[in-house]
């Protein structure tokens, strides 16, 4: 499964709701290097870099940025646009057939998204 970085945060900030929940999935946790970028740019946290060396690591490498133009079409001409980052995490998924875990409902708008929200 990878973690969306809405749910790295809440880990990070102690959410127990939000930890009990990726536990209970009893998966392998991964992240994107889109997540550790936006991590990364928060002012800098040991805590951060803890997490991040606990979770595999998914690349924008390909298929992923064809996947990405793909769902950056579709969404376009369905008027129902999402931000690009979370287009580049989803293709990622897709790429590597993962469960996206997040709380973001824009997700829902990408087809072929294996998805859970909590």
């Amino acid at each position: 499964m990878i973690l969306d970085t809405n749910i790295l945060i809440d880990i990070l900030d102690g959410n127990d709701s939000v930890r009990k929940s990726v536990e209970q999935l009893k998966e392998k946790a991964a992240t994107t290097v889109i997540s550790k970028y936006e991590l990364l740019k928060a002012p800098e946290d040991s805590r951060t870099h803890d997490l991040l060396g606990t979770l595999d690591l998914y690349s924008f490498d390909e298929p992923a940025p064809a996947r990405s133009a793909h769902i950056f079409k579709e969404l376009k001409k369905k008027g129902h646009m999402i931000n690009e980052l979370d287009i580049l995490i989803a293709a990622i998924a897709i790429a590597h057939d993962e469960l996206l875990v997040t709380r973001d409902k824009d997700f829902k708008e990408v087809d072929g998204l294996k998805l859970l929200i909590i």
